[in-house]
């Protein structure tokens, strides 16, 4: 789970450090033909390096999607990033439950729809609260998997601490 997590933090936040743009040219072929078979009609691919997998940025069914594949052609993960309004309802119960039900306490600066190909699928979002960022993981049954506060550092780089609180039990 560990590392799910650590992939789609990079890909949501930190793929603009480590990612270097690449040539659709330079994609090995592996690569390449698993994604169009995964994403037929996937528009406008972007590939990208992230670390040692291979990422690309496209467009499918309307969605703004981003999918990891690792070096032999394997996917890894996809993300698709939504809207607050496209979440599921137990997510958006458990976030209101977390953050406060009164209208207005929080907002989702950012979503995602994760799927894996080995886990069930999960949302990922970046939280404000006040004057508090927080990166949420929920699984589709609106169980909270982690919350950690975004803290910056005096030289401008975001770290993150876990919250120590009393974590949702659905």
């Amino acid at each position: 789970m560990k590392k799910i997590l650590f992939i789609s933090i990079s890909l949501l936040i930190g793929n603009q450090m480590v990612a270097q743009k690449i040539s659709t040219d330079n994609v090995p072929l592996d690569v390449s033909s698993s994604f169009k078979n995964k994403y037929s009609s996937a528009a406008k691919p972007t590939w990208q390096m992230d670390y040692d997998n291979y990422q690309v940025d496209f467009t499918f069914l309307k969605t703004q999607m981003t999918a990891l594949f690792d070096q032999e052609g394997k996917w890894l993960e996809t993300d698709a990033f939504i809207t607050a309004s496209d979440l599921p309802k137990e997510v958006k119960d458990s976030l209101a439950k977390q953050f406060g039900v009164i209208l207005n306490t929080y907002k989702i600066e950012e979503a995602a729809k994760i799927e894996t190909p080995d886990k069930e699928m999960y949302y990922q979002m970046v939280i404000s609260q006040n004057l508090t960022t927080y990166d949420v993981v929920l699984a589709e049954s609106g169980h909270i998997i982690s919350k950690d506060k975004r803290v910056e550092e005096n030289d401008g780089k975001i770290k993150f601490k876990r919250d120590k609180e009393k974590k949702d039990k659905k």
